[in-house]
C-alpha cells in the first residue's frame, strides 16, 4: 500500500494479539508496520514477527524483485520489527543492512548467519540515488539500538516503536486520517509501558526534531501519522516531563502485610525519612496499590525500600510486582533497602535483597528483620533505616 508517493507500506496486522511481550495487555491487538522506499538503489526499512513473514513476504516481492533490493535498514531489532530479517537475508544475502552498532550485534546473534553490516551514526547520510536518507540516533527508545530514519526533503520520519501505538487498523486503513475512532489513548498507553522508564531519552530525542520538516511519522505499530504531528510530539512532551521540586528527593516504601507487622514496619520507616526536611515520602501497600499506581509510583524515584512477609518461604507476589515494574536501566545505581516480618524461617529480606542487587541498585543499608512483633528496640531499627537511607541521597 502506498502512503506516499515512492513509499510502500509492506507490514501486517495483527487484530487478534490478546498480550505483547508477556506482560502488556493489547486491547485492540496491533500491527507490524514495515517500509519501502522506491529509489535507484531500493531500501527496506525494519522487517516484522517472523510468524508473520511469508505474508510479509507476499507484499514485499508483489512490490520488488529481492535481487533489486538493496539496503535493509534495521532502526530496532525486538523479534516483532526484526524476526523475518534471518529468511529476508537467506533470500537476499547481498543487502546492506544499516543499523547502529548495537543493532548490528544484536542482530548478528538473532540471525546467526554472516550479513552485510554498516554502522550509522547521528546525522550520517545514505544515498540511495534519487532519494537520501539521515539517521538519528535514538537509543532507549526503548532498546540500546534504537535509531530513528529520516527521508531528506520529503518530510518523512521512520521511528519503529517512537509514537507507535498497540492499535490494529482496520483492513485497508493504515492512516490516522482514516481512523474512525481517536486512537490516541492507544498511543498513550503505548507510551506508558513501552517508553515511560525513558522520559529522559524521549526528550533527547524529541530535541533532535527541532527545525526538521515533518509531513508524516511512519510508526513501527500502529497507525502511520499523517495529520496531527505537531499534537502528538507535544503529547511526547509532556507524557516525559518529570516535576520535581528543586533540591528535594523522592523515596518510595512500598510493602505488603498479612497480619500488619509488615505495615507498621513500613510506616515507622516512612516517619524516620519524612524527618529529613529535604525528602517526599510516597508510603504504598503494594496489595491495594493498583497495576497503574505501582507503574506510577516507581517511576522516578531517588530511593526505593521494600518490605514483605515472608509466605511460603518466598516475598509476596505484590512487592515481586513493584520490583517488575522498576525499569533496571532508569534506577542502577540508585539507593535500595529491604525489611520484612517473618513468623517461621523470614526468607524474604535476603531474595528481595538479590533481586534488586541483580538489578544494580544499590543496597547499602542492612536490612530490617523482625520476627513476630515488634519491640520497642525493633521500631528504633525501622526508624533508623528511613533515617539512613534519606541521609544518603541528599
Amino acid at each position: 500500500m502506498e502512503i506516499r508517493p515512492g513509499i510502500h507500506w509492506v507490514g501486517v496486522r495483527d487484530p487478534d494479539l490478546e498480550v505483547f511481550d508477556v506482560i502488556i495487555p493489547t486491547e485492540y491487538g496491533t500491527t507490524y508496520n514495515s517500509y519501502l522506499v522506491e529509489a535507484e538503489e531500493p531500501a527496506l526499512i525494519d522487517g516484522v514477527k517472523e510468524e508473520f513473514q511469508e505474508e510479509w513476504f507476499t507484499k514485499l516481492e508483489a512490490r520488488i524483485d529481492l535481487a533489486k533490493l538493496k539496503h535493509l535498514i534495521v532502526n530496532h531489532t525486538e523479534p516483532d520489527h526484526s524476526g523475518s530479517i534471518k529468511e529476508l537475508l537467506r533470500r537476499a544475502p547481498h543487502l546492506v543492512v544499516h543499523g547502529s552498532r548495537a543493532a548490528l550485534q544484536f542482530l548478528s546473534e538473532q540471525v546467526n548467519m554472516e550479513f552485510q553490516g554498516r554502522l550509522v551514526g547521528e546525522n550520517d547520510i545514505l544515498d540511495l540515488g534519487s532519494r537520501k536518507l539521515r539517521f538519528i540516533m535514538a537509543p532507549f527508545l526503548h532498546w540500546p539500538d534504537t535509531i530513528w530514519t529520516y527521508l531528506e526533503g520529503e518530510g518523512v520520519l521512520f521511528t519503529c516503536d517512537g509514537f507507535g501505538s498497540h492499535f490494529c487498523f482496520p483492513e485497508g486503513k493504515i492512516l490516522a486520517s482514516q481512523q474512525e475512532v481517536d486512537f490516541t489513548p492507544a498511543v498513550e498507553y503505548y507510551f506508558d509501558k513501552i517508553m515511560g522508564p525513558f522520559k529522559s531519552k524521549v526528550r533527547e530525542a524529541l530535541a533532535k526534531l527541532d527545525g526538521l520538516q515533518l509531513e508524516m511519522i511512519a510508526t513501527g505499530h500502529g497507525p502511520i501519522l499523517d495529520v496531527d504531528l505537531e499534537r502528538f510530539i507535544r503529547l511526547y512532551q509532556e507524557w516525559s516531563f518529570e516535576e520535581q521540586a528543586a533540591g528535594r528527593k523522592k523515596v518510595v516504601i512500598a510493602y505488603a502485610s498479612a497480619y500488619g507487622h509488615t505495615k507498621r514496619m513500613a510506616e515507622l520507616i516512612a516517619e524516620g525519612a519524612r524527618s529529613n526536611p529535604q525528602v517526599d515520602v510516597l508510603l504504598m501497600d503494594a496489595a491495594s496499590a493498583s497495576p497503574e499506581e505501582v507503574s506510577e509510583a516507581v517511576s522516578s524515584f531517588d530511593a526505593i525500600i521494600v518490605g514483605s512477609p515472608t509466605i511460603n518461604a518466598d516475598a509476596v507476589y505484590p512487592i515481586w510486582r513493584v520490583l517488575e515494574s522498576i525499569s533496571a536501566i532508569t534506577a542502577k545505581g540508585k539507593a535500595a533497602a529491604v525489611f520484612g516480618n517473618y513468623g517461621w524461617s523470614g526468607e524474604a529480606v535476603a531474595l528481595l535483597e538479590e533481586r534488586l542487587e541483580k538489578m544494580r541498585l544499590v543496597v547499602g543499608h542492612p536490612p530490617v528483620k523482625v520476627r513476630f512483633g515488634l519491640t520497642a528496640e525493633d521500631e528504633k531499627r525501622c526508624r533508623a533505616m528511613g533515617e539512613t537511607v534519606a541521609a544518603s541521597i541528599t
